[in-house]
């Protein structure tokens, strides 16, 4: 018995060692940077300076995790993770718009400036209580454009993932025309009027979701910006990552971004989606991997990030 005993005792402490040493692979802390801005640092355990990555989320209301309240995907927890066991810190926080009943913000009160404001309070926060060798903006689709106009000063690098480089009409116009026709003529004039009377109330109800009266306020602050024109303002590394097997973003659009930018570092990854998975199947599939949290980030992914940022 006594045998068997030290046996089982040796087993497991080799297992809480093991589990000890899996745990220690990174660190993670809870960083409130403002009263609008909560998110999560994860650390590599390393007595040297490391590199930073903040990550920007897509568009709505999108949590640190990048999730929505109709999904679970963790897509950015899972990068996160991944980027601290290979020595890069990141930090990921909820848009304002994830927690707008907690912060008493009305949503026709939000343009997109107040997420361009969020980034770059980000940058502030870290460059003045942290060590780090850089800092990097990585904005997701929307997020993309967001870092853009934020990352021109203050920081050594920035990275998009899916995002469009044209203008939030010529997108929306586009799609409609391929998945809604009729639809997208109703809001070439409804995108107009905003541009020109700033205000939009001639468009189908079918539009509700895009020009409603709430909305419309985000949508004008939207439309000031051009992806392809605000790349070219930063005289910083760039890369452009896109998938193609991406149902939100089109591989053209990270093309548009590339001429736009004929320096940056380019990659288009075969059967990543828009949430950094492996699709090889059906639409269907597709959809199903934004609730399919346990599915792996694709490894291409962290090999891209992380050489970009170590080089």
């Amino acid at each position: 018995m006594k045998i068997r005993f030290s046996i089982l005792l040796i087993i497991l402490t080799s297992f809480c060692f093991g589990q000890e040493k899996e745990e220690k692979e990174y660190n993670s802390a809870i960083v409130r940077v403002n009263r609008f801005i909560e998110g999560t640092l994860a650390t590599p355990y390393s007595d040297d300076s490391v590199p930073l990555i903040i990550f920007i989320m897509d568009a709505g209301a999108i949590n640190r995790e990048g999730n929505d309240r109709m999904s679970k995907n963790d897509a950015f927890k899972l990068l996160a993770i991944e980027l601290a066991k290979q020595g890069i810190a990141s930090y990921r926080y909820d848009k304002r718009l994830f927690k707008i009943d907690a912060y008493g913000i009305r949503e026709n009160e939000l343009s997109i400036d107040h997420f361009i404001k969020d980034a770059e309070d980000i940058v502030s926060y870290f460059q003045q209580n942290g060590n780090y060798s850089k800092i990097i903006l990585a904005g997701h689709g929307q997020g993309s454009l967001v870092g853009m106009v934020a990352a021109k000063n203050n920081v050594n690098g920035f990275i998009s993932i899916a995002g469009n480089a044209q203008s939030i009409d010529q997108i929306v116009v586009q799609q409609l025309e391929k998945q809604a026709p009729g639809l997208d003529k109703s809001a070439a004039v409804a995108f107009s009027d905003l541009k020109e009377k700033g205000r939009a109330i001639n468009y189908d109800p079918a539009l509700e979701s895009i020009f409603g009266y709430q909305l419309q306020p985000f949508m004008k602050s939207w439309l000031k910006y051009t992806p392809s024109e605000e790349i070219q303002n930063l005289d910083i590394p760039i890369l452009i990552l896109q998938g193609d097997k991406d149902l939100q973003v089109e591989v053209s659009e990270a093309e548009k971004l590339k001429e736009a930018m004929p320096n940056a570092e380019y990659a288009v990854i075969e059967n990543m989606n828009h949430i950094l998975r492996k699709i090889e199947g059906s639409r269907l599939e597709n959809h199903k991997s934004y609730n399919e949290y346990w599915l792996e980030i694709m490894p291409e992914v962290i090999t891209t990030i992380v050489k970009f940022v170590k080089n």
